[in-house]
């Protein structure tokens, strides 16, 4: 299957949507993890060492069968519709490590 780098790009003063919004943003990419789909996913915060200064946005790098698909499932991204992620910017990924 086709691998996707998700690039999202936080709204200025989103932090407390973020912080509302993120067990059900969780509980989406657990279910990719148990169906083997997410290949990794994080947050990239503006401080590591304090949260609270809010976050530049995330990454994650999926695994589905086309393009379209993924699109279907970033419709209902709960960070896009609460509107935590000004934009979101997709592209292939080829996976070259770690191996296996």
């Amino acid at each position: 299957m086709p691998l996707f780098v998700v690039s999202c790009t936080d709204q200025e003063d989103s932090l407390e949507k973020r912080l509302a919004t993120r067990p059900e943003h969780l509980a989406r990419l657990q279910q990719l993890d148990d169906e083997g789909r997410l290949i990794v996913a994080g947050a990239m915060p503006k401080d590591p060492s304090n949260l609270q200064a809010g976050f530049y946005g995330s990454t994650i790098i999926v695994d589905f069968d086309s393009r379209e698909a993924l699109d279907a499932w970033l419709a209902e991204e709960p960070f896009l519709r609460e509107g935590v992620y000004a934009h979101i910017d997709v592209k292939p990924f080829n996976k070259a490590f770690p191996k296996g």
